[in-house]
């Protein structure tokens, strides 16, 4: 079975490495990003299942991040995660095709848990 991709964009690095080396020890391959449009390059060349979504980054927001891959390619599943929850920043992800909406700082086991429910439920759906 191949392993599935992660992309972790968050502009705080501690975040990002954070959660890089815990879905990696759960035996994700896994890629970061720090910006909006870097995360969006990626996006472009490389195939993703999910990508976790911080939502303040520099540049591009998270949710202007999530619409252009929505619009991209739909088939990647997105998590948006905030330090700043507000109800309509959740309904607002959640109209833009998230997932879900995790707030910081986020549980390792709630995170893999939720990106392996959603690629099973992706596969059972196929």
């Amino acid at each position: 079975m191949q392993k599935q991709s992660v992309l972790i964009v968050d502009d705080e690095p501690i975040v990002r490495e954070s959660i890089r080396d815990w879905l990696k020890d759960a035996g994700y391959e896994v890629a970061t990003a720090e910006t909006g449009e870097e995360a969006l390059e990626m996006i472009e060349r490389e195939n993703f299942s999910v990508v976790v979504l911080d939502v303040r980054l520099p540049g591009k927001t998270g949710l202007a991040v999530l619409r252009e891959l929505k619009a991209a390619k739909p088939q990647i599943k997105s998590i948006i995660i905030t330090a700043y929850p507000s109800v309509e920043l959740a309904v607002e992800a959640m109209k833009l095709g998230a997932v879900d909406y995790l707030i910081k700082p986020v549980a390792p086991d709630d995170l893999e848990r939720l990106i392996r429910q959603t690629l099973s439920k992706c596969e059972s759906q196929a």
